[in-house]
């Protein structure tokens, strides 16, 4: 009998963070939800020591064991990690990103009833930037999770945002799609769209901010007056008028604590002229899973479609190769992937040459471009007798550093010790 395996997309965020999951036989991710409601969706980042005692309670948990008094809450765990921040607790400083890490590993055992860590096929953790602190504390959770490190990976809302929007109905996509995040940190989104003029079609999503809106404290007061929500509702509605003039929009989604009490009806209801509008929260844990999934067992958008946003390889980088007999092209790296997963190193032998030469071909149409390290200094040897060590380290999307290193052959013809290095810059 064949074993069930899951896909996992976790959203991580300073609010409220979601787990959604999905078997790779079936088509619809389901989401955690907490006390089994489906009004309760996601966990609250935050935890709570217990006061006198090493207890920690995470998720609503947390915050009800705070109000209680009974301890003392460390909430915006994300935020904090990546400021490098700690908590004084009882008079002891907590290092925010083992916080961080010790909330990842209490919710992941939600799961425990659904699945177990050798049935986890791939597990995504999807967040609002992948800047170097931010990979720095990934790769830290990775590290503690009871899931094997080759299984987990990364991916920007962005990214998220692309593969949830391809496996909705082709009918919301046909135009352009428009995804607002009213949050703590603000109102912000993300723009869809496709360019079908390519071969394979070629996705985005560029974001945006809504400059100047912020969540204002009587959001979450207990008795806001109608009169500040209509305020905030006509100052929206101004934004998003502006940002919608000229644009083709056939759908938008409504993310974030801050649409949840149902009080934008301005806005709204102009939103929902000649467009679709819908509302809810784990849009970026369902697209994790997605990916993850279509990286497994690929569906029909994943050749017929590339995603190409921030930290996106925007080209294909290989080397032509003697093998057998004849010349055979070498993938090195492929555009769409993610820039921080492609580094690598191949060993090749030389065929009579005294350079290495990389092939770099945009994925916008432009002419190919040529990489190439003369290895000046190498020592004479027959053909084939030279085994040189290639290493390619990506410093961005658009950036890499290649190293050539001489192996020698053996101890017939043993190392040289020469390093040769050059670096480009891509677009």
């Amino acid at each position: 009998m064949n074993e069930v395996l899951y896909v996992i997309g976790f959203d991580l965020n300073d609010s409220v963070s979601q787990i959604s999951y999905v078997e790779l036989n079936e088509d619809t991710p389901r989401t955690l939800a907490e006390e089994g409601s489906e009004k309760k969706l996601g966990i609250p980042t935050v935890l709570c020591k217990r006061n006198g005692v090493a207890q920690w309670f995470y998720g609503t948990e947390a915050l009800n064991t705070a109000e209680r008094g009974d301890g003392v809450l460390a909430s915006k765990l994300l935020g904090v990690a990546r400021a490098g921040g700690k908590y004084e607790i009882e008079g002891e400083a907590y290092d925010a990103a083992e916080l961080l890490v010790l909330f990842v590993r209490r919710t992941l055992t939600q799961l425990s009833g659904i699945t177990s860590p050798d049935q986890v096929a791939s597990l995504v953790f999807c967040v609002d930037a992948l800047d170097k602190k931010t990979l720095e504390l990934l790769n830290r959770i990775i590290e503690a999770v009871p899931i094997d490190n080759e299984k987990i990976c990364f991916q920007t809302y962005a990214e998220s945002c692309y593969y949830y929007m391809i496996h909705q109905p082709e009918s919301l996509w046909e135009r352009e799609v428009t995804i607002f995040d009213y949050s703590v940190t603000g109102l912000h989104g993300f723009q869809f769209r496709i360019n079908r003029k390519t071969t394979p079609n070629t996705g985005f999503v560029d974001e945006f901010d809504m400059e100047g809106i912020r969540m204002p404290d009587f959001m979450v007061g207990e008795n806001p007056s109608r009169e500040k929500y209509e305020e905030l509702d006509e100052e929206i509605l101004v934004k998003v008028h502006e940002y919608f003039n000229g644009k083709s929009i056939g759908t938008v989604y409504l993310l974030g604590d801050g649409f949840e009490p149902g009080w934008c009806t301005k806005t709204i209801r102009y939103m929902c002229m000649g467009r679709r509008v819908f509302q809810g929260k784990n849009l970026y844990s369902k697209g994790a899973c997605f990916f993850a999934r279509d990286k497994l067992v690929p569906s029909k958008y994943t050749e017929s479609y590339v995603f190409l946003g921030r930290n996106k390889l925007k080209f294909n980088l290989g080397i032509y190769l003697r093998y057998m007999g004849q010349e055979e092209y070498v993938a090195i790296a492929d555009g769409g992937e993610n820039w921080f997963d492609c580094d690598t190193t191949i060993d090749m032998l030389l065929d009579g040459t005294g350079q290495i030469v990389l092939l770099i071909t945009p994925l916008d149409g432009k002419d190919p471009a040529k990489l190439v390290i003369e290895l000046e200094g190498l020592p004479e040897r027959p053909r084939k007798a030279s085994r040189i060590r290639l290493k390619i380290k990506f410093n961005s999307e658009t950036s890499l550093t290649a190293t050539a290193i001489d192996m020698g052959f053996g101890e017939i013809f043993p190392s040289s010790g020469l390093t040769w290095e050059k670096s480009l810059k891509i677009g």
